[in-house]
């Protein structure tokens, strides 16, 4: 959530604030010693930092560190002369600045939002349970062949009577259709990665079933054969927290962002 910049951006910004000197801020900036000045313009730590951040460079050594002081004095000496000169920034570049700004004060509120409304431990092991709900206690090993025309899928079922029959026509199949995808043999699958005809059907069979009805899917039409079952046992709840804890902040930012927006009385200008 924290923004990070570009070089290009961090050098907008910079630009801004030699060409705007003469303008009240509408936040000021914290108080960071000094530790480089170009002409009357101060490169302090936190700019330093935030270049090196810009830059991906994290926990610079001394080189690396002198060696971006350098690359700053000389952006901020050349960003002098453009002021000197009167040049102006392109009507993009500033977008590109309101934009930042924007996006910037909009993590800000999010985090804020967060640290208002924590996740709570009762959140965690509701959300904990009900993903272990949906994906049961067993997987599935399937095997699956998909047609188009549900026709074509019904005649090819009919005739299919054992688990050779079936087996025969997936090898068939896959020498006739060598660029389908996610068909013939699946391997082990739990149910959440399966469509819903599917997972409505799977905890009714047993292993080594040709299962005598065509499913379909928004993919087509399928022919399906449950080769065996086996329990699964869930993660444990401390080796996923990290895990829902992002996915129930992520839940809580969405809700807070259709909350702003609906708030703002947004208005599309034709």
């Amino acid at each position: 959530m924290y923004l990070i910049m570009t070089k290009n951006l961090i050098l907008l910004l910079l630009a801004l604030s030699l060409f705007a000197c003469n303008q009240q801020s509408e936040q000021k900036l914290p108080d960071s010693p000094a530790v480089a000045v170009v002409g009357d313009f101060v490169i302090t730590a936190d700019l330093l930092k935030a270049y090196l951040i810009a830059n991906g460079i994290k926990n610079a050594d001394e080189a690396t560190t002198k060696q971006a002081m350098e690359n700053l004095i000389n952006e901020v000496a050349v960003a002098n002369i453009a002021k000197k000169n009167k040049l102006s920034l392109a009507p993009e570049q500033l977008n590109t600045i309101e934009y930042l700004k924007i996006r910037a004060l909009a993590d800000v509120a999010k985090k804020d939002y967060l640290a208002k409304n924590k996740v709570t431990e009762n959140e965690i092991t509701q959300e904990y349970q009900n993903g272990s709900k949906q994906i049961g206690d067993k997987e599935y090993h399937l095997h699956l062949l998909m047609y188009q025309d549900e026709v074509q899928a019904i005649k090819e079922l009919e005739k299919l009577n054992t688990k050779e029959d079936y087996l025969a026509l997936e090898s068939t199949f896959k020498k006739d259709n060598p660029n389908i995808r996610g068909v013939g043999d699946l391997g082990w699958v739990k149910l959440p990665q399966l469509p819903k005809s599917f997972r409505d059907v799977l905890p009714q069979l047993k292993p080594q079933t040709l299962y005598k009805k065509v499913l379909n899917s928004k993919y087509g039409a399928h022919i399906i054969y449950l080769e065996d079952i086996r329990g699964i046992v869930p993660p444990k709840l401390e080796d996923v927290r990290q895990g829902i804890v992002k996915t129930l902040e992520a839940k809580k930012v969405s809700k807070f962002t259709q909350l702003a927006k609906a708030k703002a009385h947004v208005k599309i200008k034709e």
